[in-house]
Formats: structure tokens, sequence, C-alpha cells
């Protein structure tokens, strides 16, 4: 072999070697989170890091080898936060950075790394960790245990600090939505006499299950809430519901793959692995725990009754799967699903201040009915909904209206918000955001409110506003028969497909149902005689009544949807209730 070859070779291997590294670590980002007892610095990288990390009385280094740093970290950023000062950032000649942390005195620190998870990148995480400040936070509490003069109730808003939760469509994120939720339930029961109720995380900082059980715990409380907003692929999912622990499975794959999704919390904010091992011993649990289910059950079939007088149910039964946070064998424990978050109205709903406060209403009466044994009405909207001042919605500041499509509504004789709310397939709730309203206001008959706009037919009536100087157009009405299509409809009444979709609010993409009613422009004067007496007589026919027979996994909302119709007007055709069961195979009428 030559001695070209044997260098060339050699370069090869020595490539190959683990010695030999082709790519630098890159320091992403530097984040820090403060709670009550500790503060933590986040180090985001993007890949696992080789660090080595040393500690003197107030400084704690940390040298990245064989890494670089990303042009948005600042060199040295100023932070005087609770056990911290500053963090300044070195570049090495050997490749290397380092970040030094300037500590505070007498705190404790653990420095620990994170792999990549979900949409995190890899993470070294470093909890500087205020002892005197844990031991008067556990003191206090557990003085609190030890007075118990009142039910104690501790209220867990889900997620905080590096896990946001779900997220919808307007940048909502759940950790946010379900604090505000918890503070105003929390200010709720404390006005109620004999109660008193605390909160497992006061600000934007994600404390581990281990933690949240710890503290409800250490209060010895009585009832443990865990607040919480669901999400899911579909946008058109809807709807509250209340989650019980299972032992053994869930009580639907839903609740299963909800379970699944929340027990990764611990992993997405940032526990590290001692912190997430919470199990109950199995002795005590079936020990003690039949009794506290049975509460447990009882309070979360209380909040299902009292929270559908503010919000559609998902599950009008009580569900159950094995959450970890719920793991509180001697308390009893529910995690409520306030609504969707990946649903457009319901993320609005959830950004509203009043919104907000009817939840937490609705909670705080199913609590004391629970706890008193007394029987309390569903909370009104009229009860709950009061002005809000502090802390308004991202929406409804300046003004603005919440982000989504309307048209008005003019009121009848004999309407009132509930009516007109089902009228419209939406809630009270939406109503009073939309108009910035009171319950308690009076509908004048002739006034007009907004209603939330329907893409498909909606037989409410729709008043658009007038532009000065432009007349709404005149219409009458076309039955589509079988085979139509809209073009053929526009050609047989000498108008155009944009016409026909902007008088009928539709999309191109909308399906045409049979024995539909189309607006189309009204007969111009210079059509003949015979042509009118021939679209009349059309219009004359009686048209044979349409009917569907009901398949298995139907609900009435779904078969109105898919005929352009709303559930209001297939309930009144049918002569329904919206809680009459539907049995498969029965025939119903579509108007």
């Amino acid at each position: 072999m030559s001695s070209f070859k044997k260098i060339v070779l050699g370069l090869f291997f020595f490539l190959l070697s683990p010695g030999c590294a082709f790519a630098t670590t890159e320091i992403l980002n530097i984040r820090h989170w403060v709670a009550p007892e500790n503060t933590r610095i986040v180090i985001d990288t993007d890949e696992e890091a080789d660090t080595v990390v040393s500690r003197t009385d107030q400084t704690i280094t940390l040298d990245f080898k064989d890494a670089e740093i990303s042009d948005t970290v600042p060199p040295e950023e100023i932070l005087n936060k609770p056990g911290i000062k500053r963090i300044v950032v070195i570049p090495l000649p050997d490749n290397s950075v380092r970040i030094q942390l300037q500590l505070a005195d007498y705190v404790e620190t653990r420095v620990f790394k994170l792999k990549a998870v979900a949409d995190k990148s890899f993470r070294v995480v470093v909890d500087i960790a205020l002892p005197e400040m844990e031991k008067k936070e556990r003191e206090e509490r557990k003085q609190q245990k030890i007075l118990k003069k009142d039910k104690i109730i501790v209220i867990d808003a889900g997620h905080g600090g590096d896990d946001p939760g779900a997220v919808g469509r307007k940048k909502t994120k759940e950790k946010d939505v379900v604090l505000k939720i918890a503070q105003r339930l929390q200010k709720i029961l404390n006005k109620k006499q004999g109660y008193r109720a605390f909160l497992t995380r006061r600000g934007d900082y994600y404390p581990s299950f281990k933690k949240r059980i710890q503290i409800a715990r250490e209060y010895g409380a009585d009832l443990f809430l865990s607040i919480h907003a669901d999400a899911a692929r579909s946008k058109s999912a809807r709807g509250s519901s209340v989650y019980c622990l299972s032992t053994t499975g869930a009580s639907s794959v839903a609740a299963q793959l909800l379970a699944s999704q929340e027990n990764l919390a611990d992993i997405i904010g940032g526990a590290e692995n001692d912190q997430g091992n919470e199990e109950s011993d199995p002795i005590t649990l079936h020990m003690v725990q039949t009794e506290a289910m049975n509460l447990s059950r009882n309070l979360a079939a209380n909040i299902l009754r009292q929270i559908k007088a503010v919000n559609p149910l998902k599950f009008e039964q009580v569900q159950h799967a094995p959450f970890r946070v719920l793991k509180l064998p001697e308390i009893p424990s529910v995690l409520v699903e306030t609504a969707y978050i990946s649903n457009p109205r319901e993320e609005m709903l959830l950004r509203s201040p009043s919104f907000q406060t009817m939840v937490a209403e609705a909670i705080a009466a199913a609590v004391d009915e629970t706890l008193s044994g007394r029987k309390i009405p569903p909370v009104t909207v009229a009860a709950a909904v009061q002005p809000e001042k502090a802390n308004p919605s991202p929406d409804s500041a300046k003004g603005a209206e919440p982000n989504m499509d309307t048209v008005l509504y003019r009121v009848k004789k004999g309407d009132y918000l509930e009516k007109i709310a089902k009228m419209h397939d939406t809630t009270v709730a939406v109503l009073l955001t939309l108009n910035g309203m009171k319950a308690d206001r009076p509908l004048y008959a002739g006034s007009n409110i907004k209603v939330p706009a329907v893409k498909k037919g909606d037989e409410a009536e729709k008043v658009v506003k007038k532009r000065p100087s432009v007349q709404p157009p005149k219409y009458s009405f076309y039955t589509v028969k079988k085979g139509d299509t809209l073009e053929r409809i526009a050609t047989r009444n000498k108008t155009t497909v944009a016409v026909l979709l902007r008088l009928n609010n539709m999309k191109l993409r909308d399906p045409l149902y049979v024995n539909r009613r189309l607006k189309v422009p009204a007969v111009s004067g210079r059509e003949n005689a015979e042509t009118v007496s021939k679209k009349k007589a059309r219009e004359a026919e009686p048209s044979k009544p349409l009917y569907y027979r009901v398949k298995k996994g139907d609900t009435i909302e779904r078969i109105a949807k898919s005929h352009g119709i709303t559930t209001a007007a297939l309930l009144k055709a049918n002569g329904m209730k919206i809680k009459d069961p539907l049995y498969v195979g029965r025939k119903l009428k579509i108007p």
C-alpha cells in the first residue's frame, strides 16, 4: 500500500473515532422561572450537552465542552431574582463556553439534564432552592392543618412554567387561563363562611406532581381540585367534563388519551426524575381510598350539574382515568376540563373574565353542595357575571370585540337569551361576551344583538347592517331539486354563482342539499308572464318531506350539521327535546 493511501485511510479512521466531533453544541437560550421557594434557570441546547459543574459559596459554574453561543444569548444578564443576582456567559479559547451564575447567600443548588421532548429542546436545568423560604412555606401550610377551623380546599392550576399545556389558535395558553380560573375560585370560596382555599401554584412556574400532592397533604386538604382546559385535533370538539382517579382502567379511550397526555406534564415541565415518581402505597390505597373515591364521584357529579348551566358538557357522566395528579388516596380529588381551548368559540370564552367567573362560581357551588350536604340550584348566569375591570382578556381590551364572525339578530317579542342562544347553537355566555351585556339587561323587541355567524343554512333571522345609499337586494326563494348545481340554479334564475353565494351566506365548497330553500334575485319586470307563471308553479308545488334514518354513533348535532340545518330546527320538526334519547333506526323528518 502506498504512503498516500495509508495517510488517507488513517485520516478516515481518525475522523470516525469517538474523540473527533464534526459539530458543536449550540446554546440556544437561557431562561428563568421564579417560584416562592426556588428560582429555576433553564439553558436550552440543540443537542445533549457535555457539561462540567463546579460550585463555590456564591457562584455556580457550568462549562459546556465543544459549544458555541447563539447570537440571541446576551453576554450578561442582571436578574436580581430570589437566590440569584446575575448570569454571565464567557466564550473560552478551547472551543468551550462557561456560564456563571452569581448566587445570593444561603441557597442550595441542583443541576440536572432533560432530554428533548414534544416541542422542548435539550435542557440543562439549575434549581436554586431557598431553604428558609421553603421552611416558612411548609410551616404555614402545616399550621393551617393544625388549626383546621374551616374546610380546606386546595386548587391546582394545571401546567405552568416550561409546560404551557394546550395552546389555542389565538395563542391562548392553558397554563394562563386555568390559573385565572383557579384564582377566581379561590376568592369565591374564601368569601364563603367555613371555607379556606389555597393554590398549588400562585404564578407562572411548574410544580411537579409530587410537589402538588405534597402541598395538598401539608394543608390537610378536604378536597383537591385540578383545573385544566381540554384540546383535540378536531376544532369542533367542545364542552366541559369532569374526571376522577381510576385505579384500574379508563372509562373511555378519550379518557385514557387525556390522562396519558396530562401525565407527561412532569417531563415537559422539567421535573427531575426523583420528583416525578410519586406512587401511593398499594396497602394504604386500598385501606383509605373507598370513602375518598366515593366523595370524589359525588363532587364530580355535582360539578357536572353546576357547570352544565354555564357551558355544554362533553360527557354527561363522570369520567375515570389514571391521572397521576389525583393519586391522593386520603383526599377526594377531581380534575375539571373547563372547556376546549382548541375550539375557536370556547377559546374566546376561556379568555373572557366573565366566563372564567361563571366557571369558578359553578365549581364553588358544587364544592359547597358536596361538603355542606345542602342541595344548591345550578348557578345562574345573572348571579355569576359581574363587571370586570381588572385583568381584562386580550380580546376585550380597549373595547375590542372577540375575534368571531358575527351577524345581527333582531329580537322578537317573547325572546330571551337562552332561547336565542339555543336558536343559534351557542351559549348564553357567548352572547353576553359578544354584546358586552349583563345577564339581567332587558331585551327589547326590535333591537339588534350580535350572534355567531353560521356558515351553513340557519333558519334564524339575520339582520345585515345597512350601508348608506345601498339598498338590500330583493329576493325570492328557490327549492333545490335532485341533480341541481349552483351553476344550473344561477343560469335558471338569470344570475351568477357569486350572487347566490352572497345572498345565502355560503361558500363554494358547501354541500347543496335537496329541498333546501335558496334565496335568488327577485323576478325582473322584463321577464315575460310565462316565465313568471312557470316559476310560481314550481314554487307552489308541494315538496315531498325528506327523512333520515338514525345510524349508530349519530347525534342530533351531527345530523343537523350534515343536512345544513340548525339543531333547533331539527328538534322542532320532530317534536323532540335536546335531552331526548336518539335510538338507532329512528326516522327523523328533515325540514
